[in-house]
């Protein structure tokens, strides 16, 4: 799922490039994957810089209430396109895997989980009431156990890949059905003390069908239309309403439906976008989304910190749009950062040492 700068392409449908050692067309990037991680990366920093937002006192009540409907929506199609692409590593023997995925989430996690509690801590958004460095020093103690901060996402899909691997010789139908039933309960209310092992019980149902079923996925992308997608949105739409007014959110099943009912939708968005002209920038992101990932949440709150302690107030409904403005310029710097970082010889701060992973 997270593609810094410079990452090798992922295999799709034949395209016009060449292999120049066996001069076979080689296989072209497919186009809507990216959208699909630019779509989720873009939702989930908008997500947070709207929380932030209002945690810090601002009016920004319509934004909350778009992204409680698109949560169905962006967490599954974020996990679903991350194990789309899983396959190579989850039929790799262990020692590869170590030093390939395990280590790159262990890497990033391990430097940017300080950081971003240190931002937390010195802006006054903790979350911990009187928190101070020895707070911050107990949680990164317990941090490889007990995430606290939005990085819980590397975390997760560290895990979601050791558990892939483990399942491998289980029957396919039985690992969605198991990962099901977790989720349905997980999804039903569960609040453990960290949100990353609560997003492993969520959503490892959607990891595993990225991974299983991804030429299912790939046939209902290419045959998208404008009007397949209208209805794949609607559908989605309509039962995370229905589930959402009857109140059965918290039965085990209900919201998990809707879960599943974002995914197609999401694919079918992300397949219109990649081939809208205009959605290039999208694709883009969608390509470079790890440094953007890891910054966002301390860029925003840097901000807001700004805002807050020089008594600059947005009144409603002008500070509806202060989100917005949070989130292009999280983007913005996340992008910045990860191209600036391999010219500056800083290629370690969104990868491992190519020495480490054995390359």
């Amino acid at each position: 799922m997270f593609t810094p700068s410079g990452s090798p392409r992922h295999a799709g449908a034949p395209g016009p490039g060449r292999d120049a050692a066996v001069g076979q067309p080689a296989p072209a990037r497919l186009a809507w994957p990216d959208a699909a991680r630019g779509l989720a990366i873009g939702l989930v920093v908008l997500y947070h810089a709207t929380n932030w937002t209002w945690q810090t006192g601002y009016e920004v009540g319509v934004l909350r209430e778009i992204n409680e409907t698109l949560r169905s929506l962006r967490m599954p199609l974020f996990f679903t396109v991350a194990g789309m692409f899983a396959g190579k590593w989850v039929a790799a023997p262990w020692s590869r895997l170590a030093r390939g995925k395990l280590l790159f989430f262990a890497w990033v996690f391990v430097l940017w989980e300080p950081i971003s509690l240190v931002v937390r801590l010195l802006t006054g958004y903790y979350q911990v009431a009187d928190a101070d460095w020895g707070t911050l020093g107990h949680d990164l103690a317990w941090s490889l156990l007990v995430p606290r901060s939005e990085l819980w996402f590397l975390w997760t899909l560290a895990v979601f890949f050791v558990i892939a691997r483990v399942l491998r010789r289980v029957p396919v139908v039985a690992q969605l059905l198991l990962a099901a039933a977790v989720g349905a309960w997980a999804l039903a209310g569960w609040e453990p003390e960290s949100i990353a092992w609560r997003g492993t019980a969520q959503f490892a149902l959607f990891f595993l069908a990225g991974l299983h079923l991804r030429p299912l996925l790939e046939r209902f992308a290419a045959r998208i239309t404008w009007y397949w997608a209208a209805a794949a949105v609607a559908v989605w739409l309509a039962i995370q309403v229905v589930v959402r007014q009857t109140g059965v959110a918290d039965v085990p099943g209900f919201y998990l439906l809707a879960n599943v009912a974002g995914v197609p939708a999401g694919v079918a968005v992300s397949v219109l976008l990649s081939r809208v002209p205009g959605a290039l920038g999208l694709r883009w992101l969608g390509a470079r989304t790890l440094p953007v990932f890891v910054t966002h949440t301390s860029v925003v709150l840097a901000l807001l910190s700004v805002l807050w302690r020089n008594a600059i107030w947005i009144p409603a409904p002008q500070s509806q749009w202060l989100p917005v403005a949070l989130w292009a310029a999280a983007v913005g710097v996340g992008l910045l950062l990860g191209e600036l970082a391999p010219r500056l010889g800083a290629r370690w701060l969104f990868a491992p040492p190519r020495r480490l992973a054995g390359r």
